[in-house]
């Protein structure tokens, strides 16, 4: 066993490594252009903007970069957003459960959506029902813990500039900014490694197999769900392009394939995105518990009615 945990060691580092200078990509120009933003100004004319919006959900007006950049391009260049404004604003557990919630429903919609439209599902309305989940989470999660006064303490940030002992000129910058990159690393390779052990041990297999049977009850076919469990836990590149090869191969019924392509744009990658939204200091209960369950109200209605509409209708939001 010792004799294979140093390949496994250096297997783990190249995977690792391959994904983040695929993040640092999109990551470092990002940053660039908010740290720009924000010594000209230019974050405050749009919070101004956005104010009333974010008021919705309990959130401070900044956090609608956030949420645009992370519709866009993904979680992790909106966590760097949140890294360059969190000195400035006073997040609490509440802040963080409601807008990590609202980031894992609605994240890289142009990169993920294609992989959706790509099984058949209209584009449109996939990216429509996505964004519409992220919206009734804000606004249901903000009510609920404001009514009972919940999360009321200081966000735990574990990646966070030290604002106190930073040099405010760009060089200062630079090194703060690589020190949270390094972080994100480490961050990345350790749920990498994370996934692989829960595969290792039979935990995935052993989640898959319990909850296949809750996909078959909202309408998603038993040959779907499997595939559509793996999606759900990993990640809607997974899910979504073991469905599409069985799509190609014709063995799934079209309405249980696009079923599961709206489930998973709304609730996939439960294990990896949700402890990223818990180490910005997200709680779990409405990242991980609440997700699930609004994901599952959702898509009832949505199933009941795709079974029962006319092919004619289906056409128009599956080819």
């Amino acid at each position: 066993m010792f004799k294979k945990l140093g390949p496994a060691t250096v297997t783990l580092f190249k995977e690792s490594s391959l994904v983040y200078w695929g993040l640092l990509k999109i990551i470092v120009p990002v940053m660039i252009l908010v740290e720009l933003g924000i010594r000209a100004g230019l974050i405050d004319v749009m919070s101004e903007w956005s104010g009333p919006f974010m008021d919705l959900f309990g959130l401070p007006a900044e956090v609608s970069l956030i949420l645009a950049t992370n519709l866009l391009v993904g979680i992790y260049p909106s966590i760097i957003i949140l890294i360059a404004l969190a000195p400035d604003i006073a997040f609490t557990t509440a802040d963080m459960t409601v807008m990590g919630g609202m980031l894992l429903f609605g994240h890289a919609l142009p990169i993920e959506q294609l992989i959706v439209k790509r099984t058949g599902t209209s584009l449109i309305f996939s990216c429509f029902t996505r964004f519409l989940a992220m919206l009734i989470y804000g606004i249901l999660c903000h009510q609920i813990i404001s009514t009972f006064g919940l999360f009321e303490e200081p966000a735990n940030i574990l990646i966070a500039l030290d604002t106190e002992n930073m040099d405010k000129s760009w060089l200062g910058w630079a090194i703060s900014s690589a020190q949270s990159l390094f972080a994100i690393f480490w961050i990345l390779t350790g749920l990498i490694a994370l996934l692989k052990i829960l595969e290792f041990v039979g935990i995935t297999r052993w989640l898959m197999k319990a909850l296949t049977p809750v996909l078959k009850l909202i309408g998603i076919g038993p040959n779907a769900a499997p595939l559509a469990m793996v999606g759900i836990l990993l990640g809607l590149s997974f899910g979504g392009g073991l469905i599409m090869r069985e799509v190609d191969k014709g063995t799934l019924n079209p309405r249980s394939v696009f079923i599961s392509m709206i489930f998973l744009g709304i609730c996939h990658g439960l294990i990896e995105d949700t402890i990223v939204v818990m180490a910005i200091g997200g709680h779990w209960s409405g990242v991980f518990v609440g997700r699930i369950a609004l994901s599952i109200l959702l898509i009832i209605p949505l199933s009941y009615g795709v079974k029962r509409m006319s092919d004619k209708t289906f056409r128009l939001l599956y080819k």
